[in-house]
């Protein structure tokens, strides 16, 4: 598979996280609005049949990686983002001191926490769909993310080689997506961002690559398959996913799905090789909706613990 790098920068608030199955799932929209039902269905089997053409990872800080979830000394805590330069440090020899080595020298190149948004409570009143005025006591609370002017976030994906037809693609549901806004209240002017020039950009090399890894971080949210490594340090989400579109109507809630965050470290065993892709696409994750799937594909990024 191939790397590709997009790198965009909001414009407004947002009230939905940079995550990768919600990434994913915007791309879908696009692929059923700019295509059809049949290639949205075509292009889900191809997961159904364990042959991925896409990964994502999610939004991290432009030019960071998640810090590597290992076992620290009780009540010690990093920072959630490292620079590359200082992943490529550590990716062939990854342990808590060499990560904790790591921040330490990049200590004044981290992110500030500005720059991976704030969250603030925004009031804000019901109104009436017929009039267009606002409804007498139905105030309510929103928490939307700012972010500081300039900030940018970058997503990483992996493109199946074969389908030289997939980054133009890509790209094409990209611009769709930038055109309607990311997540919830998009339709009110959240979620607004550009992607930067030049947009989707083949990006391999950039990456860390390490000789001879017995191991990976996932730069995506996680659900394992059975079978896949038990060795692993991560942190947990409860994913309460919502949908979109056309199918958010009558009810759009899924059923609550743990995940693993990004930053999860996986060591293999002995004499195991890494693979492209691990985790699943999760099936029956709506109450009523048939087809409904969840993003659950591990980005794996190969190190050496």
């Amino acid at each position: 598979m191939k790397t590709y790098k997009l790198t965009i920068r909001p414009l407004t608030s947002f009230r939905t996280a940079l995550q990768s199955d919600t990434i994913f799932g915007h791309l879908m929209w696009a692929l059923r609005y700019t295509g059809s039902e049949d290639a949205l269905a075509a292009f889900l089997d191809r997961y159904r049949n364990s042959e991925p053409p896409l990964l994502v990872s999610a939004g991290f800080p432009e030019g960071t990686l998640p810090t590597p979830v290992l076992p620290l000394a009780p009540g010690e805590r990093l920072p959630p983002y490292l620079p590359l330069e200082q992943w490529h440090q550590i990716a062939g020899s990854l342990s808590a001191d060499t990560l904790r080595q790591a921040h330490r020298a990049a200590q004044d190149r981290l992110p500030e926490p500005w720059e991976d948004g704030q969250k603030y409570p925004v009031t804000r009143t019901a109104v009436d769909r017929i009039t267009g005025s606002a409804q007498e006591g139905r105030l309510f609370i929103s928490m939307e993310t700012f972010y500081a002017p300039g900030s940018k976030f970058d997503i990483w994906h992996k493109v199946d080689e074969g389908d030289v037809k997939l980054p133009g693609r890509l790209s094409a549901w990209w611009r769709w997506v930038e055109r309607n806004g990311f997540g919830r209240g998009k339709s009110t002017g959240r979620g607004a961002f550009r992607i930067e020039k030049p947009g989707l950009v083949e990006a391999n090399g950039i990456l860390p690559q390490v000789a001879q890894p017995n191991g990976f971080v996932t730069l995506s949210a996680w659900v394992p398959r059975r079978g896949e490594p038990s060795d692993v340090t991560y942190r947990t989400r409860i994913k309460r996913g919502k949908l979109g579109e056309a199918l958010a109507i009558p009810s759009p809630w899924k059923k609550p799905l743990v995940m693993l965050k990004p930053g999860a470290v996986a060591k293999l065993d002995n004499g195991e090789t890494i693979q492209e892709w691990y985790g699943q696409m999760v099936d029956k994750v709506h109450w009523t909706e048939e087809g409904v799937v969840q993003y659950g594909y591990a980005y794996p990024l190969e190190v050496k613990v």
